[in-house]
């Protein structure tokens, strides 16, 4: 996964697997959040497992 402060596009293949990857609750979310907010133009998220629950409640 590629960080940077902000993106034209971003594609967030697999989020469980950026929560996965993470050793705790916190860093899991903050890692989450960083993957999604940096889109400035366009936000694509593919899966093909399920979604964090942290997305789905």
């Amino acid at each position: 996964m590629l960080l940077c402060r902000e993106c034209d596009y971003v594609v967030l293949d697999e989020p469980q697997a950026v929560v996965d990857g993470e050793p705790d609750e916190r860093t899991r979310l903050r890692r989450l959040y960083v993957a999604l907010t940096r889109a400035v133009s366009g936000l694509v998220v593919a899966h093909v497992g399920p979604m964090p629950g942290q997305l789905t409640e």
